[in-house]
């Protein structure tokens, strides 16, 4: 098995200060590789699938998943998301669960699965829906990308730079879902994607976002109709359930629904933009925003000098 470089950088420091008595120098790539396959067999090995009908955190929404799909709650799909591919606890805050094919090991780096979180913003009015010019958004996504990715390269990290729609943008009006997927190119790794289905809700939208290269957009894309019929509001909490004399409407429609929601808003200020990088990078698993930049010296020390790609 082959980790991430970076994975290495964040499972080294750990492990290292874990085992203070142990000598830099005296760990070895393939030691380092064997303790994260070890690590990682321990937490894989903690989780639990749940089948069938499943009620969402919250009781707006539930699951009914049909053979071949798989359930992870909410605290089992965080200790995926941070503690197995090393994305910070932030990006996993408001996470309600994750689906998984059945035929899918998440221990393969080429695996896929969906992550699912709410947004409270309100009710998303769709009445622009055949209004929407998708490439004038992607020209403004790539806008914001340039502007994230600024900030990455001045806390030195690499670049994630937003390349096409990798699935045009397409809003099934009956169903109230919207899809698209981008493409991003990363420095000195695959390209990866973000694959997005928004499900509208009364009072907010329910995120299902896609976590793949861009190898499995394909499989994504064939699997998408079986995934948003599993998407099921309860009574009281579906779109057609609005109340415009009781509810709240979000500050933004389809098309902001696209550019980030509430996001697009801040996304001129280093804040805004800082906070979405957990998102971006969420959907490509190997790359991780590590809180302190002295990891990236301990790894230098540990190999002296040589960086992991020589």
């Amino acid at each position: 098995m082959r980790i991430s470089p970076i994975l290495s950088i964040l499972f080294a420091a750990s492990f290292a200060t874990a085992q203070e008595s142990l000598e830099p120098t005296e760990m070895t790539e393939a030691d380092m590789e064997a303790a994260f396959a070890a690590h990682a067999e321990k937490l894989l090995g903690s989780i639990n699938y749940n089948e069938g009908i499943t009620e969402l955190p919250g009781g707006m929404a539930h699951l009914d998943m049909p053979n071949g799909y798989r359930y992870l709650n909410a605290d089992d799909s965080r200790t995926i998301i941070v503690d197995y591919w090393g994305n910070p606890p932030g990006s996993a805050s408001d996470v309600l669960g994750m689906v998984v094919p059945a035929g899918e090991d998440l221990a393969d780096p080429d695996s896929w699965a969906i992550v699912l979180s709410f947004s409270a913003d309100g009710y998303v009015s769709d009445k622009d829906a055949d209004e929407i010019d998708y490439d004038d958004l992607l020209d403004q996504l790539k806008k914001g990308n340039r502007e994230v990715n600024r900030e990455r390269q001045a806390a030195g990290y690499g670049k994630m730079e937003l390349t096409s729609w990798a699935v045009a943008p397409r809003y099934d009006k009956e169903n109230k879902v919207l899809h698209w997927a981008k493409r991003f190119d990363i420095d000195d790794e695959e390209d990866t994607l973000n694959y997005d289905v928004r499900v509208l809700g009364r009072r907010g939208v329910l995120s299902l976002n896609g976590v793949a290269g861009m190898n499995r957009v394909s499989d994504i894309e064939a699997a998408t109709p079986a995934i948003v019929s599993m998407v099921n509001y309860n009574e009281g909490h579906r779109y057609a359930d609005f109340d415009p004399d009781k509810d709240k409407e979000a500050d933004y429609s389809l098309a902001g629904l696209v550019l980030g929601g509430a996001v697009a808003a801040k996304v001129a200020a280093k804040a805004g933009i800082l906070a979405k990088l957990g998102a971006i990078l969420l959907a490509g698993k190997k790359f991780v925003i590590i809180a302190l930049l002295g990891i990236a010296a301990f790894f230098k020390k540990l190999f002296g000098g040589k960086s992991s790609t020589e």
